[in-house]
């Protein structure tokens, strides 16, 4: 597709695998591969303890919506580049 000229590339990564314990690992590949490239405890999180690392990453000429969801665990949003804009509800909204 990309040698076709399709632009619209995204790039995803959430299954983690459970250790001998049955604990969800930290993190998958590709971040994985990258891992030492930047702290996994950055100053800003505080005392703050991570559940996992994700990564998206994505390319449009066009805008591009993720669709309204519901994240279960805190984040941390890091954008490289372009804009991002977050429409955040209430819990009382909920239908």
């Amino acid at each position: 597709r990309l040698s076709a000229g399709d632009s619209s590339l995204y790039l995803t990564t959430q299954k983690l695998g459970t250790d001998l314990e049955g604990r969800s690992e930290l993190m998958a590949a590709p971040i994985e591969q990258v891992v030492s490239d930047f702290p996994l405890r950055p100053a800003l999180m505080g005392k703050l303890v991570p559940s996992a690392y994700n990564l998206w990453m994505g390319n449009s000429r066009h805008k591009s919506s993720s669709g309204l969801h519901h994240d279960f665990h805190d984040n941390l949003y890091v954008l490289l580049r372009g804009t991002k804009r977050f429409r955040l509800f209430s819990p009382d909204e909920a239908a």
